[in-house]
């Protein structure tokens, strides 16, 4: 069958979306690399000369810094999102799971901390994106804690009201969860960059902190499906 023009172009078009692809993928990684080396706050001139290629460039795939940002925080919270999953599979019981994606989250801001601030610590532009990631890892965590929050009492059925009941336990539960997790875990870095000033929170390695949090974490959880609202009828009268 004879290749027409229209084919050709067609094959053109792929070749060069598989090309700009890949070439934004790599200018990801060169960026990420940068500031890890150099820190949060180079700009696109400093970030270019660390790449080796022309600010142009960058903005020719990325827009502006803010367009980098996201693209890094994108990938940034794309590796954190595997990470969570797969705590949650290699743990077996729900505390368990906990602390595993407790201990990946802290690893994340531990391995890079420069990174970590160049993505969260963005301008109003790049944190609406960036809210939209938080939100796909809180939805991991709730699925996480569901058969914390699916605990019952000896003889209590099953129902779909019930296990709705859950699931909204369980987002807004993971919701809180790593907010806690990340104020306690960028306060921690804070104080260890601010050489120690922070006393012994600053000198918490992470698998100290990640058992403070967790302990936290598993009482809060665990106490939801055990807390029931006192029947109107028997709250005492008020004076």
């Amino acid at each position: 069958m004879p290749i027409t023009s229209r084919n050709a172009s067609d094959g053109r078009a792929t070749r060069w979306d598989s090309h700009r692809v890949s070439r934004r993928a790599e200018l990801v990684r060169a960026a990420r690399r940068a500031v890890h080396r150099r820190g949060p706050d180079l700009s696109m001139d400093e970030l270019a000369a660390e790449i080796g290629t022309s600010k142009s460039i960058l903005y020719r795939y990325f827009t502006d810094k803010t367009g980098l940002q996201e693209a890094v925080g994108h990938a940034v919270l794309a590796w954190l999102r595997t990470a969570l999953e797969e705590a949650g599979r290699s743990a077996r019981e729900p505390r368990d799971r906990l602390a595993a994606m407790v201990e990946a989250y802290l690893e994340m801001v531990e391995a890079s901390p420069h990174v970590y601030a160049f993505v969260t610590h963005a301008d109003a532009g790049t944190a609406g994106a960036l809210r939209g990631f938080v939100a796909d890892i809180e939805q991991v965590v709730a699925e996480a804690l569901l058969p914390v929050l699916r605990l019952r009492a000896p003889g209590e059925a099953t129902s779909t009201g019930r296990d709705a009941e859950s699931r909204a336990l369980a987002a807004l539960w993971s919701a809180g969860m790593v907010g806690l997790v990340r104020g306690a875990a960028e306060r921690w870095r804070a104080e260890a960059d601010d050489g120690g000033t922070g006393g012994t929170i600053a000198a918490m390695d992470r698998a100290r902190l990640a058992e403070h949090l967790t302990a936290w974490l598993w009482e809060g959880a665990a106490g939801v499906p055990r807390r029931t609202p006192t029947p109107a009828t028997t709250r005492p009268e008020t004076p």
